[in-house]
Order: C-alpha cells, then sequence, then structure tokens
C-alpha cells in the first residue's frame, strides 16, 4: 500500500503535477527522483501526470527567483522601454511563476502546434515568435525549450535585445546559436525532462545573449 503522506501521488495514483504550484527546488528534485525509479520520467513529462501536463524544463522557487534576478538586472542595465515576451511559450506556466519578481508586463506567446497535447490557456497570444517580436519590440525575450534545430533564436539575437535562453543546447534549438557570444548563467537549480536525477547529471541551464557579463558582477 501506498503510504497515506506520500505527498507525490495524487488521490487517483498517478504522480502529482510539478507545476501545479510553484515549489522548492528540494521538492520538486524528491519528486522527479521517486518518478525515476519507481516510473519514467519522460512518460510522466509527457502528459502521464495528475494534470495531464507535459513538461520541459521543471520550474523551482530557486531557479525562478534566480531567474528573474537576472532578468531584472539586465532590464535596469539597459533601461529598455517595452514588455518582456516570451516566445514559444507553450502553457505560460514560466510566466505564470515569474511575475510575483519581474517588474515589468510580460507578454507570453506560441505558435500553438498540434505536435505537442498542450493545454494553452486563452491569454497565450497565438502567433509566431518573430512576428511577436515585430508586434511588441520587446525590452527583452525569455525563450524557454526552442524545438531542436529551429534557427528562430539565432533570428531574435540577431535583432540585438536581451534574450534569455532556457534549455539543453544538445536537445533545443540550432547549435550554430552558441557560436554567438553568450554568457552561461550555470545555475544549481535547473531540473529537465532529460536529466538523469539519482546520477545528479543535470542538463540544461540559463543561457544569455546580448548581455554584458559586468551587469551581473555585483
Amino acid at each position: 500500500m501506498r503510504p497515506t503522506d506520500d505527498w507525490t501521488r495524487a488521490s487517483n495514483g498517478e504522480f502529482v503535477d510539478v507545476h501545479r504550484e510553484l515549489v522548492p527546488y528540494s521538492r520538486a528534485l524528491e519528486l522527479l527522483e521517486t518518478v525515476e525509479r519507481e516510473f519514467n520520467v519522460k512518460e510522466y513529462c509527457s502528459g502521464s501526470n495528475a494534470g495531464g501536463r507535459w513538461l520541459f524544463q521543471i520550474f523551482n522557487e530557486e531557479f525562478v527567483r534566480e531567474l528573474a534576478h537576472v532578468i531584472n538586472t539586465a532590464l535596469k542595465e539597459t533601461g529598455n522601454e517595452g514588455p518582456i515576451l516570451e516566445v514559444m511559450g507553450g502553457d505560460g506556466r514560466l510566466s505564470d511563476f515569474l511575475i510575483q519578481w519581474i517588474e515589468k508586463k510580460i507578454i507570453v506567446t506560441d505558435a500553438k502546434s498540434e505536435r505537442y497535447n498542450i493545454a494553452y490557456p486563452k491569454h497565450i497570444e497565438r502567433i509566431d515568435a518573430l512576428e511577436a517580436i515585430d508586434r511588441h519590440n520587446p525590452s527583452l525575450v525569455i525563450v524557454c525549450w526552442e524545438p531542436q534545430w529551429s534557427m528562430t533564436a539565432f533570428d531574435i539575437v540577431e535583432s540585438r535585445v536581451p534574450v534569455v535562453w532556457i534549455g539543453n543546447p544538445d536537445k533545443c534549438g540550432h547549435p550554430d546559436l552558441f557560436d554567438i557570444p553568450h554568457l552561461r548563467r550555470r545555475t544549481r537549480y535547473a531540473l529537465s525532462r532529460h536529466d538523469s536525477f539519482a546520477a545528479r547529471e543535470f542538463r540544461t541551464d540559463i543561457f544569455l545573449f546580448n548581455c554584458d557579463i559586468s551587469w551581473f558582477e555585483n
């Protein structure tokens, strides 16, 4: 029998949706280690969870707070006007979590491809990423888990707007992107569907384009 205090399982026996609410890193890691040991991480992240949610980057409180600090610092240094734009934003959960620590409006967009069975909230604007750049003239762009071999982030970086790119360089976007000068955050709090949790092999990070290292030295 399953212990009655097993928080990792919903009442129907499925593993809980880790993005139902923003949880601390330690709790997210505990859940993912349990999923890895007792089930299958990729199946869990492909909708086999109590929320039926697709998961790519797995957010936690420490990761989101660090990301918010990076974004707020970049905005302060550049003084750019305009909203923050998240492109290819999926169900918008990242921006849902970020907004309490961000000082600007965040607009979330996605082309809403039928490739993934994602429940898109109504506030997610259906628009191509590059069209969204032209329409909203953002102060900063967030790209999280760009589809593999996509050149979209490359084109966004070429526009010279500060870009925060989150993901696994081996599985997201195009490898040529990383020939462009960039900063790697080396966060301790990144978790994703491609990680090996028991082995502590973590494959994603926060990468910054069109940002200066001096902005983050204090």
